[in-house]
This record gives C-alpha cells, structure tokens and sequence, in this order.
C-alpha cells in the first residue's frame, strides 16, 4: 500500500471537510492507496508545502504563488469569505489610519490575513504570533491590535476587544469579488486521474459531512473554542463542493497582488484539479430530505 499524505488545518471548516474520509465513511476509488492525515496550524502548512512534504495540503491562498511549480490546486474544500474575511480588532484603536507605525499581530507571514492587513493598512510593523495567541496579546497590551482568523472571528468580543474592520469585507468592496482564504492542495506528483480522484473523494466526504453535521461539530469542537458550527455555517456549502467562477477570477487578482507586494514570484496560470460534474445536485434538502439529484 502507497502512503497518501494530507495534511489540514485543526480548524473547524477543514475538520468538516475531512471528517468523513478520515474516520472511513467515505473511501478513494483507487486501490492500493492508504490515507495518512496529518493536522497543524496554516502557517507550518505553508512551509510544509515549501518542501513538498504531502500528496495533499492546505495553505493560505497568498501563498500558493511560491509553491505552484510543485502543486495544483484542489476545486473542494477551499474557504472563501463572501463579505466577510479576517478582522483586525484592538482594545484602544478605532480605524485602519490610526495603525499607521504600531505593533500588529498576525498568525504568521505570509498568510491571507497578514497579506489583507499590510493591503489596507500602510505603515503597520506586523508581528507574527501563534494566531490563538493574538487575543491575549492585545489584552495585555504587548501589540496594539490584531488579525482574528477562524474561531477567533467570533471569540474576540468576549475579551473587551472591538472591531476596527473586516478585512475581507475590504477586499470584497474593492475587488468587487469574494476573498480566496484558504486553499486545498494537490501535489503534481500524481497523475491526474489519482489527483481528479482524490477530489471527488473530498467532496463525498464533504456531502457526507453536511448530511451528518452534528457528528462532524461534536469532533470539531474538541478542537477549538466550541464554535465549530458558528464558524462552518459563515462559509457557503457551494464554495466548499467547488470553486465558482468568481472566486476563481479573485483568486487570479490575489495572486497579481501578491507579486506586486514582492511577497511571492508572478504566475500566469494556475490549474484547478476537478472532481464530481456539479456536486450540488448531490447535496439533500435539509427542509424536505430529498436530494437535489435530478
């Protein structure tokens, strides 16, 4: 048996994603291959895929850019934020123009809310720290405001903390498209028809995972602050199953940016892996039970 590696994040919506293939409810088609999975947090995941280390991986979408010669990119299980994003809160400062030369905090650079804060707010010093840290760190007044990722989007207000902006909210009025967060991974090291396979199996698991959510939260929360549905249900189950057009068009945007910013080389093109021909007929209505399947 061949070892498959992937490699996620312990948050809630990549939790979700994989759930169902993890625990075995969903399995590969191919035979001969057996699925190892491994968890750590995006910035680690990002290095990981600097050298290559896993089959499968997921990254902050800034950082594909730096890692396209090695990868493709997966059509499931990518976060998209639809007017929502990272959110750059402080316990003192009100706007994006009062940041100009103060501490910032952020889980890492370069990830996608790093990369959004240094966009919208000229003249910060970022410092990287541990992302579940950021709160604490702004309590206690070592930085003078932070990005909130994942959980933390909706934990922050419970330690005295407000909102200065929504930084995906940003990039979405700007852009006039929704914000690519996060992306799924597939390393060029396979052949196409295991990589087109490996897709459809995470978008099985993914289904699987939507018609058994209270499994799927119930594991989640173990991981984070127990806020595994708030967090899933911000996303669109239709971003998960696939990548729209528009987000596909963002992402095309983001990466220009990011080679502009001198935080990753200029790419072209980039390659979608596809799975399941329109996964959404195989979603089943919550409200009635029947699947959409015509």
């Amino acid at each position: 048996m061949k070892e498959l590696s992937i490699a996620y994040t312990p948050d809630s919506d990549d939790l979700f994603n994989y759930y169902a293939w993890e625990h075995g409810r969903v399995t590969l088609s191919a035979d001969g291959y057996k699925p190892v999975f491994y968890r750590n947090h995006i910035i680690d995941l990002n290095h990981a895929a600097l050298e290559a280390l896993y089959d499968v991986v997921a990254v902050s979408s800034v950082f594909y850019p730096r890692v396209a010669d090695r990868y493709r990119i997966l059509c499931v299980g990518n976060s998209v934020g639809r007017n929502f994003g990272p959110v750059l809160v402080s316990k003192r400062y009100k706007s994006a123009g009062d940041l100009r030369g103060k501490r910032v905090a952020a889980g890492g650079h370069p990830t996608t809310g790093s990369v959004l804060a240094l966009m919208y707010c000229p003249g910060i010093e970022l410092v990287e720290m541990p992302f579940d840290s950021i709160v604490d760190a702004i309590a206690g007044d070592e930085v003078d405001a932070g990005v909130m990722i994942h959980e933390e989007i909706i934990h922050y207000t419970e330690r005295g903390l407000d909102r200065i902006c929504d930084l995906g909210a940003m990039w979405c009025e700007d852009t006039g498209l929704p914000l690519p967060v996060g992306l799924n991974l597939v390393s060029k090291r396979l052949d196409m028809e295991l990589a087109r396979d490996i897709a459809a199996t995470c978008q099985r698991s993914l289904l699987w995972g939507y018609e058994n959510s209270e499994e799927v939260y119930s594991f989640a929360s173990k991981f984070g602050r127990g806020l595994a549905k708030e967090h899933v249900e911000m996303f669109r189950i239709e971003d998960f199953l696939r990548i729209p057009e528009d987000v596909r068009k963002a992402m095309k945007i983001m990466f220009g940016r990011v080679a502009s910013m001198n935080l990753g080389p200029a790419i072209d093109t980039f390659e979608v892996v596809e799975g399941i021909d329109d996964p959404e007929r195989l979603l089943i209505n919550r409200d009635t039970g029947i699947r959409t399947a015509k």
